[in-house]
């Protein structure tokens, strides 16, 4: 089955202007972001091509939104857990939790506008900063842990990267495969990546109930 099948909305969005966000992250998710064209997203949505410029000037500016929506997020979360006074165990499980719940229950295919030619292209290369400041954020909370003993000693830079890999892994598989328990699959997806890191993984159990314990940290 395609990722279009599983991920495409039963129900009508609410609006045009969701409606073309919602067919274009498809779009961009299974043919890339220059691979596909206005008129493309148009049909879609079952619109002429020129109403689309009712909506967004233009596809870099629908390309914006959604990675506003994604990305801008993120880096707004990630700031916020980072800065939290706790432990860089329950930091890291708050974060992977909420990103696993916001991408799945997000509207859109997110995963579209991350590619390497996009990011480096005129529509594109503003957000390299952001997506630095995600990876620095991220790198951070790791060292501290492997800085304190409760992450295994490894290089920091080779933990980040399989953590994104697990996040990645769980996004592709719960978005085309959609559950009813999403939150407790974040969960499960957030006890893996600890249990794979942590020196004591027999502590997961407290993690996971301090994580859960903070008011604020969940996907809207």
């Amino acid at each position: 089955m395609s990722i279009t099948e599983y991920s495409r909305p039963a129900a009508h969005a609410s609006s045009t202007r969701e409606r073309i966000l919602r067919e274009a992250s498809i779009l961009f998710t299974q043919h890339g972001y220059f691979a596909t064209s206005t008129r493309e997203i148009a049909g879609a949505v079952g619109i002429r091509q020129p109403s689309i410029f009712h909506h967004f000037d233009n596809k870099a500016a629908i390309a914006e939104e959604l990675l506003e929506y994604g990305w801008g997020s993120t880096l707004s979360q990630l700031r916020q857990v980072a800065a939290l006074d706790e432990p860089a165990e329950v930091r890291l499980y708050t974060f992977c939790r909420w990103a696993m719940v916001h991408v799945v229950t997000s509207p859109y295919q997110l995963v579209g506008l991350t590619d390497y030619n996009f990011l480096n292209s005129a529509d594109g290369q503003h957000w390299l900063p952001r997506f630095d400041a995600i990876t620095k954020y991220l790198r951070d909370i790791i060292t501290d842990g492997v800085a304190s003993g409760v992450f295994i000693k490894e290089d920091p830079e080779f933990i980040r990267l399989m953590v994104v890999g697990s996040l990645n892994a769980h996004h592709r598989i719960k978005t085309m495969a959609p559950s009813e328990t999403v939150e407790r699959d974040a969960e499960k997806g957030a006890d893996y990546i600890l249990r794979a890191i942590m020196a004591d993984s027999t502590q997961l159990d407290s993690v996971r109930t301090a994580s859960l314990a903070l008011a604020g940290f969940v996907a809207s």
